[in-house]
Formats: structure tokens, sequence, C-alpha cells
């Protein structure tokens, strides 16, 4: 019986997956048929439910960004109105989404209008809610390191235990887990064991060097680390990657972090993330991405209509940046073969 238990888990994570491919056949051709003709399609949506969070991580200022927040009913209709306009994805995150009393009414809503759903959280919340996380598509779970690092980096005592936790309550259940570790000068040294972890656990690693605690891609990223550092980083990943390791990067974006030997991995004026993916802020705004949310371009999505602000939207300006999920999303959009295999796990 222990043996029969073991296995649902991976084949109710594979039977999601077709399932969420399948629905997503018709506005698949919406988006295949925007890019061809070069216009805006609102593939992915990330909600940004609130900036609040019960951790102080040594990388981030959201907790102390204080934004008002949309409320239930308004965040219903922002997903109704980017689902009319063909919304395959949509991602919840915070601050800590958790935190939102009505989290588990906005998992439902997307379910049941059959929107791919996903969710970024520090794992803290998840036993407790664990109904209404299981309905998810995809969680990420933040795991710095070994548990040291882990609940210093977050300042948070048993967070790392907690995440732990967290990843095999939903993988229990069938949900598919990714795991994102910033990679700081503290953590650059304990990859494999983040690896290990993910083999033994039956999940997918994913590596972000350390951006600007305030989201400006116009300041310095992954501070403390050398190019050296860096380089010898995204070989020695690549390498693990062709061995089998359960990587959630891509071998396009691993390529291009080897051989780019710059840190803007792109720049905002090529990104095609902000074609056919935006974010929304607690307070309505709407926003290209996350690491654009303070410098701009946003339009209010509350006064103008989500979808109007998302196709009004002009193309971000800044200098760029090497974020591993914003990346990976635009070699997707480009359609390139090692992306896009590797985002439907067939690679």
């Amino acid at each position: 019986m222990v043996g029969a238990h073991a296995d649902i888990g991976p084949e109710t994570g594979s039977l999601k997956r077709l399932k969420s491919i399948a629905r997503a056949a018709v506005p698949l051709g919406g988006f295949l048929s925007a890019r061809a003709r070069d216009r805006k399609f609102p593939l992915a949506v990330t909600l940004c439910l609130t900036n609040r969070c019960n951790f102080r991580c040594v990388y981030c200022h959201m907790p102390g960004t204080k934004r008002d927040e949309l409320t239930t009913d308004e965040w219903l209709s922002a997903i109704d109105q980017f689902k009319a306009g063909g919304m395959i994805r949509c991602s919840l995150m915070g601050g800590e989404p958790l935190l939102r009393r009505d989290a588990g009414a906005i998992i439902s809503y997307l379910v049941k209008n059959q929107v791919h759903s996903a969710m970024n959280t520090n794992g803290w919340l998840v036993e407790d809610k664990l109904d209404d996380v299981a309905k998810l598509d995809l969680v990420c779970i933040g795991l710095d390191g070994p548990q040291a690092i882990h609940d210093q980096q977050r300042q948070r005592k048993g967070s790392f235990a907690r995440a732990v936790r967290a990843i095999e309550l939903l993988v229990g259940r069938g949900v598919e887990v990714v795991t994102m570790s910033p990679v700081t000068a503290a953590s650059i040294d304990h990859v494999d064991s983040m690896l290990k972890m993910a083999s033994d656990m039956g999940f997918r690693a994913g590596f972000q060097v350390e951006h600007d605690a305030d989201c400006d891609v116009r300041n310095p990223i992954g501070p403390g680390l050398t190019d050296h550092r860096l380089s010898e980083l995204a070989n020695y990943l690549l390498a693990r990657k062709n061995e089998g390791a359960p990587l959630a990067m891509s071998r396009t974006f691993l390529e291009e972090f080897r051989t780019q030997g710059r840190r803007m991995l792109k720049s905002c004026r090529e990104c095609l993330v902000p074609r056919h993916s935006c974010m929304v802020r607690p307070d309505g705004m709407v926003v290209p991405c996350f690491l654009t949310q303070h410098q701009g371009p946003m339009l209010s999505g509350h006064d103008l209509g989500y979808l109007r602000a998302f196709h009004d939207l002009t193309q971000p300006g800044d200098a760029g940046c090497s974020s591993q999920p914003l990346m990976e999303m635009h070699s997707i959009l480009a359609l390139r073969p090692k992306a896009v295999l590797n985002a439907l796990r067939l690679s």
C-alpha cells in the first residue's frame, strides 16, 4: 500500500499537465495568430495579491512598500477580463499571497474557469490552507539553501522546516512543485544540496541570481558575486542538466547564462514578455513585469479595464534583467525549441 500511494503524486501531476495542455489549445491558437501579426496577447498574467509578507527576507524590500489592495470581486473581475482576452496561465504572488483570506476563493475561481494556475509562496501557510493550494497546477516555493542559510536569509526561524513540509504535502497531493533558490554570496556553494533534495523529494529546482531588493533593474545584479563565480555556476548547472538533474531551468537559459558573459541577459527593449504577459499590482496598476513595477510604464486596470490597460502599455526601456522565469518566458514566446520542450517537461 505504501508503494501504491507513493505513485499517486507523479501520475496525478502528469494528468494535470495533459489536461492543462488540452484546455489551452484554442487560446494558444489565438496567441500564435497574434504573434504572427506582431500584436499583443495576454497569454500569461501575474496577479500580485498583496505586498504584505510574514517574512523579512534580506534580499527583498517588498513588505515595506505599502499599497492598497483590490477586493475579492475586483480580482475576480480582472480574471474575467484577461480570460476573455485569451489568458491561458495565471500566477498568484505577493508578498505572501496566502496572507489574503480570499486566496482560496481566487484559486477556486481560476480552476472553475479552466485557467492554468500557479502560485509563488514561502510555504509557511501551505499546510494550513492545503485544500486550497492543492487545487493549483503548480506551486513555486522559495528555498534558499540548507536550514541555517534559509532561516537566516528569510529571517524566520523554522521557515526551512515549513517549506520542506509544504513540498512534501503538495507532492503527496500530486501538485507539481518547483523551488526557487536565490543565488547569493552565502548560498552559491550549496547548489548540490538543493539538487539532492529535488531528486529525493520529487520536485524541480530553480536558481535565480540575486536581483535588487527594490526590484529596480537599473541596480546591480548579483552583488557580492564575481563574474567568474557566476560563470562557474552556469557551467556547473548546465553540466548537471545534461546529466539529468531535476533542474527547472531550460538548456536555452543555461547556455545563454554561460555564454553571454554578462548579468543582463536581455534588455527590456528586446524582451517579448511585455508583448504577451503583464503583472497586476495589489492596487490594480498594470505593469509589464515584476521587475518593472516601480519605474514604469504602468496603467490603472481599475480605471481603464485590465485588458485595455495591458494592450495600451508601452514597451519598457530599462537596461534589462537576468530573471530566470522571465528569460524562460521570453524564450518560450520566441518558440525556441529547447525552452518549449523544457516547459512541457519533455527535456
